[in-house]
C-alpha cells in the first residue's frame, strides 16, 4: 500500500478541517464530509465522531475509496480501518491538535468513535 511523503501528509492535516468524500459502488462520489483529520509522520488518519453509523464511513468501508479535500486540493485516497495498536496514538494526534475543543476530543476518544477510526493512503 503506497504511503504519503511527509509534506502530504502535513498538507493533509495541517487544516483544521477538511472534506471527505467517498464513492459509491458505481464509482460516482458521494456529498463532501466536514471532519477532523490527523497524521503521525507520512501516515493520516480520519475518525467518525458519530461512530460506524455515518454515512460517509459506511461509505469508506464499503468501497475502501474516495477523496480528501483539504486547502482546495483533492485528493484521491484509500480507506482502510486503523490497527488497534494505532488508537492510542490517533487518540493522541487528536488531543494534540483539537485540545483546546476538550469535550468534543473526549468524545472522539470514546470506544464508539474510536471503533470507526481509518487510515487514509494515496490512491
Amino acid at each position: 500500500m503506497s504511503t504519503w511523503t511527509e509534506q502530504d501528509a502535513h498538507a493533509l492535516t495541517a487544516p483544521q478541517e477538511v472534506q471527505v468524500v467517498t464513492r459509491r459502488p458505481d464509482g460516482t462520489l458521494r456529498s463532501p464530509t466536514i471532519i477532523w483529520i490527523v497524521g503521525d509522520g507520512d501516515r493520516v488518519f480520519v475518525r467518525s465522531t458519530n461512530g460506524r453509523g455515518a454515512g460517509w464511513f459506511r461509505g469508506a468501508i464499503a468501497t475502501g475509496t474516495g477523496q480528501i479535500l483539504a486547502r482546495g486540493t483533492a485528493y484521491d485516497v484509500t480507506f482502510t480501518e486503523a490497527d488497534d495498536a494505532d488508537l492510542t496514538l490517533v487518540d493522541a494526534g487528536y488531543r494534540a491538535k483539537y485540545g483546546h475543543y476538550a469535550s468534543i476530543v473526549d468524545h472522539l476518544v470514546e470506544d464508539g468513535p474510536r471503533a470507526a477510526t481509518l487510515e487514509v493512503h494515496p490512491a
